[in-house]
């Protein structure tokens, strides 16, 4: 019998309460990962995981991010994999984006990244993972995104500086570019597009997609396992899209 990819491994998840976060968490879990959800109120979405631990955590808070990581390695759950995965955002027009709330999408999305995959990084050993969620936004830039696209895009960046940095430890680090996934955050693109006056988009995108579909969170999740697992031990500084087609059609 084949044993499970990810046995013996302790996977940290943050922005796991829902989402993408909790999809990749329940997938991990499900290859044989002790799991920890990290989120601002994660202990919802823990109690449907077998074995899964809840850790409260706001990830643009440097010290408690840190704090975090010790309590964890003090309690015999320190994470060998990492997905820095919390991520907010907010659509609007260039000049009138208001400058507090693009700090707020980068100090999120990017220096919230940047906080957790740092902190995992100092107490990692080898065969140590991170695996980023990027966005194709962080590959092109699109209309009322100037703050999302711009923090995924620094978030490539920051991903193949620090696989550079800690590929000589033997730790991968590495991104997954989700297209359009029907999560709670493309729930609120829609709002925030509608409340603007501008169409519903989902059906501009399906028709825009190869495959003819939105994808689910579930179908996403299998990429992070992939490169947390003993698959992909020779792939370092790498951003792997999944989406549907987008990219080629």
């Amino acid at each position: 019998m084949t044993a499970p990819l990810l046995r013996d491994r302790t996977a940290l998840i943050t922005g796991a309460g829902r989402g993408i976060g909790l999809a990749v968490a329940q997938a991990m879990a499900e290859h044989g990962a002790r799991v920890i959800l990290a989120d601002l109120a994660p202990d919802a979405a823990a109690t449907g995981i077998a074995g899964a631990r809840a850790v409260a955590l706001d990830v643009t808070d440097e010290a408690a991010t840190e704090a975090a990581f010790d309590r964890l390695a003090a309690e015999g759950w320190l994470p060998d994999i990492v997905v820095p995965n919390a991520g907010i955002l907010h659509l609007e027009g260039v000049e009138t984006l208001p400058a507090d709330r693009f700090r707020a999408v980068v100090d999120v999305n990017l220096t919230g990244a940047f906080l957790t995959a740092r902190a995992a990084a100092r107490r990692m050993v080898a065969d140590g993972r991170i695996i980023f969620t990027a966005s194709l936004f962080g590959l092109r830039g699109g209309a009322q995104n100037a703050a999302y696209s711009a923090s995924k895009f620094g978030m490539v960046g920051l991903m193949e500086s620090m696989a550079a940095d800690l590929a000589p430890r033997g730790i991968l680090v590495n991104c997954v570019a989700p297209g359009q996934i029907e999560t709670d955050m493309m729930t609120k693109l829609v709002q925030d597009r509608l409340a603007m006056g501008l169409p519903d988009p989902r059906e501009r995108l399906r028709a825009r997609i190869p495959l003819g579909r939105l994808g689910s969170a579930a179908e996403l999740a299998g990429t992070y396992v992939w490169l947390a697992s003993p698959l992909a031990t020779y792939v370092t500084g790498q951003t792997i899209t999944v989406d549907g087609g987008w990219q080629v059609g």
